[in-house]
């Protein structure tokens, strides 16, 4: 793999309008024109790892992705929107709770929703010696469209991570049970993106990339090499870009290049990000429960991780405090699932709850809180 010297990648940041913003970063990134040709499907890949909004830090805003496919199109190629969620997570329920079909079909972008072929490509890395993916994305035009958050077995999530979400969920549980970082650079020669976009304005520091803190950057950063874009996203969030081993991994696979930064200077916006340190127990809980969901998953047909939050014992879960609520309602007006909250019992169906959170964030009494091995920040 290959790059050619002297990589730009552009800091914008958003004043009058997302949309000016995401145009000015591509033209400055180089220009939509040098990456699209009449005729091209050029294939969108944004966030949507779980059913929690943009303004919370989770998922790609929609006004990103909106002018990505606007510009796309204005060059005369076709957007195709292409996103597979966190395991843990129902594709169709998220999709479903942020709106992902409602904003497809009154956009115009095509969505790749449902069944879809693999093929099995080499890669010669250092865990994956072959891999499953999407048969129409071997060797495709991929617009990246990211998130900017810290991750808690990752420390940093961006446009190499975020390619992750390109594959099948028999791949995606690999990658949880080997060692994520070399996995990730294994992945990033298979997928290279033409263009990153990324959205950082309002990222996520903490426990990201679901449950973490909100943090306002109002950012758009761009380049069409996509380990440039995320070494100058590290450094805008106070992260060396060597502490993170995907990265250093990436690095070893490219020339060493010249980053040209144009546009907002990385020490005018600077914010340093809390960036998680889990311990060893933590790490192998998670990797056990990949191991576990091998068989699990094909005898019951549902990831076991799904299974071991419907429980209410382990996961990001909400809890209704009974001394502190006064049956307001609030929780279960704003929760996307009918018959998740019973707040005349004060309880929680956590076989119906998707952990979207709406509830917690809801509640101005107080009186729910999120147990689990991950937690928000508390009220």
């Amino acid at each position: 793999m290959k790059t050619e010297p002297g990589t730009v990648v552009s800091i914008v940041k958003v004043e009058q309008s997302i949309e000016k913003a995401v145009k000015k970063a591509i033209y400055l990134a180089g220009g939509m024109e040098t990456i699209v040709s009449k005729g091209d499907t050029i294939y969108l890949k944004p966030n949507f790892v779980a059913p929690r909004a943009s303004s919370k830090g989770v998922t790609t805003n929609f006004e990103v992705i909106r002018v990505v496919a606007e510009e796309v199109r204005r060059c005369g190629g076709t957007p195709v929107l292409f996103e597979t969620p966190a395991i843990e997570f129902d594709d169709k329920t998220v999709f479903d709770v942020l709106g992902v079909f409602d904003f497809a079909h009154q956009n115009k972008i095509n969505l790749i929703n449902g069944p879809i072929n693999l093929i099995k490509v080499p890669v010669e890395g250092k865990t994956f010696k072959t891999i499953k993916i999407p048969q129409i994305l071997h060797k495709a035009k991929i617009i990246n469209l990211p998130k900017l958050k810290s991750h808690v077995s990752a420390k940093m999530t961006c446009g190499i991570k975020n390619l992750i979400g390109l594959l099948p969920d028999s791949e995606k549980r690999k990658v949880h049970i080997y060692d994520i970082h070399e996995c990730i650079a294994d992945i990033y020669k298979v997928f290279q993106p033409v263009l990153t976009v990324v959205d950082a304005i309002t990222c996520m520091e903490g426990d990201g990339p679901t449950y973490g803190d909100t943090i306002d950057l109002g950012l758009i950063i761009s380049g069409k090499d996509t380990l440039a874009t995320d070494k100058v996203c590290s450094q805008i969030i106070g992260l060396p870009w060597k502490e993170v081993k995907y990265m250093r991994l990436a690095n070893r696979m490219t020339n060493e290049i010249k980053i040209n930064v144009v546009g907002q200077s990385i020490t005018d916006i600077q914010k340093h990000f809390k960036i998680p340190e889990k311990s060893f127990i933590f790490h192998l809980f998670f990797r056990l429960i990949y191991i576990f969901d091998v068989l699990f998953s094909k005898i019951f047909s549902k990831p076991f991780n799904r299974f071991l939050y419907s429980t209410g014992y382990v996961g990001t879960n909400p809890k209704i405090i009974k001394d502190k609520c006064n049956k307001c309602g609030d929780c279960a007006e704003v929760c996307p699932i009918m018959d998740a909250i019973k707040i005349e019992h004060y309880k929680v169906n956590y076989k119906e709850c998707i952990r979207c959170l709406d509830c917690y964030f809801a509640c101005n009494h107080h009186a729910i809180i999120v147990k689990g091995v991950s937690r928000p920040k508390a009220h």
